[in-house]
């Protein structure tokens, strides 16, 4: 037992009492050196959301700090809420964690969300689905930074948050969230010569890290399919250790840990910076120790956001998981603003000596002419920065300071969010005859094959259940794609047979929206995760446009009351390839359900936003 005092600045003069309490857990530090890099995208990525926003590549010098070695964990945080809580520090509202008489939510319960692995009892919080040793999700910026106030006064440092402003005190040795540079410099590891894409090299490994191409043990079951914080560790892994959702016994792990021996610094869940996120920050940024700018720029909704860095389990071409990725907490997923924070946690630094560095405050925002362009996107150009003592820079990835444009894809916008209309039930599963839960689909279901519908049978339904209804999708990383409607489904059908004809209707896809199945035919390589959901319903649908405009949006609004319950079954197409799925000779079309058949090739659109690696929210 040990007493302490700890201080939350519910304003600035504001404390409180001591706490006889047991002593906290403490993340596990590493110390970062101190030395400069080159801050950047140095591989020419463009991001059409907010392009740009990466360069100019710019020299940035660090003093010393440590950084957790891993983000921190749901018990960790739950042991925050519960030391706040006897202090009556934190309230909980409507299944909320609120400072007390404050607006700020600083993380979600189980009541609040679905996916929030916290529980609230009325007089202590608990963790929930034994992921004690998960990363925190289901948190709000505040919610970080209170954490890190609150680690700072159990060990007995000052705390550099002010609670009522939320501004930062660069010049205190206390726990905080890092800095954008400090997040860059660390998750690097030290590689600079020549500068990577990711924390351990180029090459994208997912057996490194938790991305969408993972087929770790941990992606299955009900989301969120994070892993245990260092999980990526080069060890052989045993169920029989982590009582993981899958169906493997054993899973092997490279290590993804980076020079600094940093865990998840790519992958798992997001990481909140201490940063504003301002696209044109890095033209005028600090070259000594940059603290961010002193405010945000507006996104879509008009508000800003904290930046994020990383990368998540969730989506985007290897979970947005560069390691110069920017990204405004704002693009989470396809319903941004209100996609659920289920993929963002945080990890602590702790600055060496703050208080004798030069005083360090937050950068005034400077307009930066030649960049404009629409909320939150523009083009950089990819240039490069002068050295502040005026030096030639050398090349490092990107040629003549022009960035390669990608492919133009048509964008989706989906406001019904399909994740908000699960509803798990009981023992109602959905299966298939030829591939299992999370299992490779066989090519002749895919564009690369005969193009065949799969046979799928389900049982578990409700008794109530009036009408099926089913939808087959995938998540890109900028918009939701879907490949096969079928709805007014009888409550007596129970299985659909390959190559299904004459049950049900029909609704359009994405890829050609004609009222037919659009088998699977993305660009490769790469692995790509395809969702089949049957909806037991309580009575069919009532659609109310023509049937040729019945798309998922249209048929989620129109069951989103009628829903009982949902079963899914995920499987995985990975294309070895061309890239090219332009060519309009690549892979047959035949065996539709109602035999005209479907090519995911749709006509290209010079006019449409560029394929975004980032949510449309994964980013």
């Amino acid at each position: 037992m040990k007493t302490t005092k700890w201080i939350f600045a519910l304003l600035a003069a504001t404390h409180f009492t001591t706490l006889l309490q047991a002593q906290p857990s403490i993340p596990e530090l590493t110390l970062i050196p101190a030395g400069q890099f080159e801050m950047g995208d140095h591989h020419g990525f463009v991001d059409p959301k907010h392009g740009g926003d990466e360069t100019p590549i710019h020299t940035v010098r660090l003093d010393a700090f440590y950084m957790g070695i891993y983000t921190v964990t749901t018990k960790e945080y739950c042991e925050f809420l519960n030391s706040s809580q006897a202090q009556k520090v934190i309230e909980v509202r409507d299944g909320g964690v609120y400072l007390a008489s404050k607006k700020e939510l600083l993380c979600e319960t189980r009541a609040m969300s679905p996916f929030s692995r916290i529980g609230w009892n009325g007089k202590a919080f608990t963790v929930l689905d034994k992921k004690e040793q998960h990363p925190v999700i289901c948190i709000r910026w505040p919610g970080s930074a209170a954490y890190c106030n609150w680690l700072s006064a159990q060990q007995g440092k000052p705390l550099c948050y002010n609670t009522t402003t939320w501004d930062c005190d660069f010049n205190k040795s206390g726990f905080r969230l890092p800095t954008e540079a400090e997040w860059e410099y660390a998750g690097r590891g030290g590689l600079q010569n020549p500068y990577r894409n990711f924390p351990w090299g180029d090459e994208p490994d997912a057996t490194k890290a938790n991305w969408p191409e993972s087929k770790n043990p941990f992606r299955a079951g009900p989301i969120p399919w994070t892993t245990p914080v260092g999980f990526f560790n080069g060890q052989l892994h045993r169920k029989s250790d982590f009582g993981w959702p899958g169906v493997q016994e054993n899973f092997q792990t490279s290590n993804g840990a980076n020079g600094y021996g940093l865990y998840d610094m790519s992958g798992n869940v997001w990481q909140f910076i201490n940063d504003w996120y301002v696209r044109d920050y890095y033209a005028y940024s600090p070259s000594e120790n940059p603290p961010g700018p002193a405010n945000g720029s507006l996104v879509q909704d008009g508000k800003p956001y904290r930046g994020m860095r990383g990368g998540n389990w969730y989506n985007g071409e290897n979970g947005h998981g560069r390691v110069s990725n920017r990204n405004p907490s704002y693009y989470r997923g396809p319903q941004d603003p209100d996609h659920p924070y289920y993929h963002l946690g945080f990890r602590v630094v702790l600055p060496v000596n703050a208080e004798s560095r030069p005083v360090i405050k937050p950068t005034p925002v400077q307009h930066v002419p030649g960049r404009e362009g629409k909320t939150g996107g523009g083009s950089g150009g990819g240039q490069r920065r002068p050295r502040p003592d005026g030096s030639p820079r050398q090349p490092g990835g990107e040629q003549n300071g022009e960035r390669p444009p990608r492919a133009d894809l048509p964008a989706v916008n989906n406001h019904i969010s399909g994740e908000f209309l699960r509803k798990p039930f009981g023992n109602f599963i959905l299966r298939s005859s030829v591939v299992t839960n999370g299992g490779p689909l066989p090519t002749e279901f895919t564009g690369d094959g005969v193009a065949a519908t799969l046979p799928l049978e389900w049982s578990g339904a409700p008794a109530e259940t009036k009408s099926y209804a089913l939808i087959m999708h995938h998540e890109a990383p900028d918009q939701t794609k879907w490949y096969w409607i079928l709805y007014d489904l009888p409550a007596t059908v129970q299985s659909l047979p390959k190559n299904v004809k004459g049950v049900g209707t029909l609704g359009n896809n994405s890829v050609n929206r004609r009222r037919e199945y659009a088998p699977p035919h993305s660009k490769g390589p790469g692995a790509k995760t395809y969702i089949y959901t049957v909806y037991a319903l309580s009575a069919p649908p009532q659609i109310t446009v023509p049937l040729a405009e019945v798309n998922r949006e249209v048929l989620l609004a129109a069951m989103k009351d009628k829903i009982l319950a949902t079963a899914e079954l995920r499987v995985v197409y990975t294309r070895s390839g061309s890239s090219d799925d332009r060519n309009p000779g690549a892979g047959p079309s035949r065996n539709r359900p109602d035999g005209s058949g479907a090519s995911e090739r749709p006509p290209r659109d010079s006019s449409k936003q560029p394929e975004e690696r980032r949510p449309a929210p994964s980013q």
